[in-house]
């Protein structure tokens, strides 16, 4: 009777315990738009995360981190968010880059690889990482030869987003972008050839999440089977999401910290 029982309960958990099952909790942070006048906010910031979470595997700024593209306001805030006892993670956005201010795509990338640990960041704005078993994937779309709102993913930038989904085809996908693939009201933030990037997705059935912010407001749409977030700009210590992924499903909570009383 007693081996029954043992030999019930491995039944139970082999078919009752998730294979692929992972957990994954973040914050995303977009749309910082640092100075030297402001950058108190995201010290407040950094010291507020390093207090109230210690369960995050990783924080991921989404772009205009600083609000001009000038050098030293992003050795600033690198400065600042290096201070974070988790990892982070960073792209550009359209504030981030400028050619004709000798603040490129390759330069910025270069200057957040050399501050935040050359043991784990990648030096360019396009690259992967991987938390349990979720693939982490960031697009760049930013014009630094004429900035702008519109946000413009190149046809390599696609063909390489197409290549990194094939190979990651059996895991489970989720896009860190700057520039939002929803629709916008404001023709100036509109994305051009958007088509061609929702062609490249079609072709997949892995990518369950994009996160993105730039449109400065909260957005979350559910669209041929990926789940597409957009966070409003955390601006004078205000917006981010704390964002938990659990066996496939995409759990979101904007954290206001004007409520909390920090305005």
């Amino acid at each position: 009777m007693q081996r029954l029982l043992v030999l019930c309960l491995a039944v139970i958990v082999i078919f009752f315990t998730p294979i692929y099952a992972s957990e994954v909790k973040f914050i995303q942070a977009t749309d910082i738009h640092l100075t030297s006048d402001n950058s108190q906010y995201l010290k407040d910031f950094v010291n507020d995360i390093n207090t109230k979470y210690s369960d995050i595997d990783f924080i991921v700024f989404t772009g205009d981190n600083i609000d001009k593209p000038a050098e030293k306001d992003l050795y600033l805030f690198l400065e600042i968010i290096k201070q974070l006892k988790v990892r982070a993670y960073v792209l550009p956005g359209n504030h981030d880059l400028y050619r004709n201010q000798n603040l490129t795509n390759e330069k910025y990338m270069k200057i957040v690889k050399e501050k935040l640990g050359p043991a784990y960041h990648s030096s360019k704005a396009n690259y992967v990482f991987k938390k349990g078993d979720i693939i982490f994937i960031t697009m760049n779309g930013v014009k630094e030869i004429i900035p702008g709102p519109n946000g413009y993913y190149k046809e390599s930038e696609l063909l390489w987003l197409d290549k990194i989904l094939t190979r990651y085809s059996n895991k489970k996908v989720v896009i860190l972008q700057h520039f939002p693939l929803i629709d916008t009201h404001v023709k100036t933030h509109s994305l051009y050839k958007k088509d061609r990037y929702l062609e490249i997705l079609r072709k997949h059935n892995n990518v369950i999440a994009i996160i993105s912010g730039h449109y400065h407001q909260n957005r979350e749409v559910f669209c041929n089977n990926i789940y597409h977030i957009v966070t409003p700009n955390f601006s004078n210590n205000r917006y981010y999401k704390l964002i938990e992924i659990d066996n496939g499903f995409v759990y979101t909570h904007l954290i206001d910290n004007k409520e909390k009383g920090y305005d």
